[in-house]
């Protein structure tokens, strides 16, 4: 019984004393965007994305710049136009008007989805790190502290995942809140790694 009793003692001491055991974290935390930016494909994603809306902006300035000559020639010409001519140009106006509108809502869904074409499959494969890390060491859940959502964290019961996830992503695996330890060369293989594809949907420019 005295035995029993003085190892009892000396596991409670063990959980108690700093440093006597492995740290045990309720929860992960972690800025997703900054993780996000901070993958290798991302800066071509962005970069295709952000060729992309300029090649729409071009065309839409081309279309804005053709109603406003057309809208200039109405106004110089409606004195001396028939009225059959001028019911003609109106509808012509008007429908180079929606035409322009209607661009401008195709561009944006366009964009909206090339974005999810090159940015999804860097967001699948950060996800799949994020429940491996967070069941590997036993996390209830991995907070996103982007925004103003997480005013305060409680650094004893959570843990900064960032550098953990950071070096699972290039294939290494490291403690979680513990950068400088390297604990094998290669991590386990994530799912959803692929290069970003090329966008299509790019408005040829009127001639």
């Amino acid at each position: 019984m005295k035995t029993f009793s003085k190892i009892g003692l000396l596991c409670l001491a063990a959980f108690l004393l700093p440093g006597a055991a492995k740290a045990q974290y309720q929860f992960g935390y972690l800025s997703y965007n900054k993780v996000l930016q901070a993958m290798p494909d991302y800066a071509k994603a962005q970069e295709a994305l952000n060729t992309l809306q300029g090649k729409y902006k071009e065309e839409a300035q081309y279309n804005e710049e053709k109603f406003k000559k057309m809208f200039a020639d109405y106004l110089q010409g409606q004195k001396n136009f028939p009225e059959q001519i001028m019911l003609k140009r109106q509808k012509e106006l008007q429908v180079a008007m929606e035409q322009g509108i209607s661009f401008r809502q195709d561009a944006q869904r366009m964009l909206d989805n090339a974005e999810k074409d090159l940015i999804g499959p860097m967001e699948a494969k950060l996800d799949s790190v994020l429940t491996l890390i967070g069941k590997e060491n036993g996390l209830s859940f991995i907070a996103n502290t982007d925004g103003k959502g997480l005013p305060f964290i409680n650094a004893a019961a959570g843990a900064d995942i960032t550098e953990a996830v950071l070096a699972r992503l290039n294939g290494k695996v490291i403690p979680i809140n513990d950068p400088q330890a390297l604990t094998a060369p290669q991590a386990a293989p994530v799912n959803n790694e692929s290069t970003p594809p090329t966008p299509a949907g790019t408005p040829q420019p009127n001639p």
